[in-house]
């Protein structure tokens, strides 16, 4: 009987329970796109995320007393164009949090500070045509932090107005020291700290983000002791006829002399069937002028319901003389080698016209 009783018990800890509330959502999100760049042949593709990426995720949350709520959230990227399916999905965040009147705190791998802040400040983040997220390929606040693994975090509730965050990853990369002989000196533990403080008020929101990365190494090349530090400052105003929105940001890492910069300015003006939105985003190489790049998107979205959007996307790439790093559809045409590749100094371009639906 007592060893009956002893696994009823273990049963239950491990079960889900009935009282708890899970939500089951996604988006699907697909278009036809021409794209042509510089050194390449142009083609008509079928493509996923230009709007949105698609994904699918599920949602828990329960009271678990004294003004507590447990909240678990397993949400993954898809390509909805091919047949690998759920099998090519990847996690876009696995988080376990509670909540109350103290805030939030949650662990696991997450959308971090980053991902907040260009949510608020740049209309068409998330998306494989969002200019900035193009020309802030590989900075802390663009693509490379907007999520940590083994991360901690910190989200203060609204207070007047004003909410901020903390963001801690344990270990970057594999169990951080772990596993590492005691007298290693290099291929050591990484982490990331990300701050971030918003106000909002009327017509008005303002925040800022600071992220660093760090490491344990004490010896080796530039490249492997270097660390990287980012701070970034956003706005947007509602006009009513149009919302302004802009980004700042500056780059410094230890084995660069100097800092690399990314600005971008938005725009998003509703009309009774949907929105208007154009976008221009910039990166100012300081350290290789020739390295910059500029891009620049402009969509109409159409609101056929609340859940089913149908748009058409324009965007146009330019790299500096010296640079293949950056093209249109979130990159994917770029890269230092054939087959994938911009010529140096070269451009893209893309035509595309999709829908999105939210379930």
């Amino acid at each position: 009987m007592q060893k009956k009783i002893i696994a009823l018990a273990v049963a239950a800890a491990f079960s889900t329970p009935a009282f708890a509330d899970v939500g089951f959502y996604g988006i699907v999100d697909a278009a036809v796109a021409a794209i042509s760049a510089s050194g390449q042949k142009s083609d008509l593709l079928a493509t996923s995320g230009a709007a949105s990426q698609s994904r699918i995720g599920v949602k828990a949350t329960e009271d678990i007393g004294n003004g507590l709520t447990a909240v678990a959230v397993l949400e993954y990227g898809l390509d909805a164009q091919t047949s690998t399916g759920l099998s090519a999905a990847t996690a876009r965040q696995q988080m376990l949090a509670v909540a109350g009147d103290f805030g939030t705190v949650a662990t696991g791998y997450l959308q971090t500070a980053a991902y907040d802040f260009l949510a608020k400040y740049d209309p068409i983040y998330g998306s494989g045509s969002s200019a900035h997220s193009i020309v802030a390929k590989g900075h802390l606040v663009g693509n490379g932090g907007q999520r940590a693994q083994r991360a901690i975090a910190y989200l203060s509730p609204n207070i007047n107005g004003m909410t901020f965050a903390v963001n801690y990853a344990t270990a970057l990369a594999g169990l951080g020291n772990l596993t590492v002989d005691s007298a290693a000196t290099t291929g050591l533990k990484s982490t990331a700290v990300l701050l971030s403080a918003n106000y909002a008020v009327d017509a008005l929101s303002v925040g800022a983000v600071y992220a660093k990365t760090g490491n344990d190494n004490t010896t080796g090349t530039a490249a492997n002791i270097a660390t990287t530090s980012e701070f970034a400052i956003g706005g947007s105003y509602d006009l009513g006829v149009a919302k302004l929105m802009g980004t700042y940001q500056s780059s410094k890492s230890t084995n660069l002399a100097k800092n690399d910069l990314v600005y971008s300015l938005a725009a998003v003006m509703p009309v009774s069937t949907g929105a208007f939105a154009v976008m221009y985003g910039a990166n100012k190489n300081q350290e290789a002028s020739s390295g910059s790049a500029s891009a620049i998107t402009a969509g109409y979205l159409h609101t056929f319901t609340k859940s089913t959007t149908g748009y058409v996307v324009v965007s146009s790439v330019k790299n500096g003389s010296a640079t293949s790093a950056y093209s249109v559809s979130g990159n994917a045409l770029a890269a230092s080698t054939a087959p994938s590749w911009v010529a140096g100094g070269g451009s893209s371009s893309l035509v595309g016209v999709g829908l999105r639906k939210k379930f």
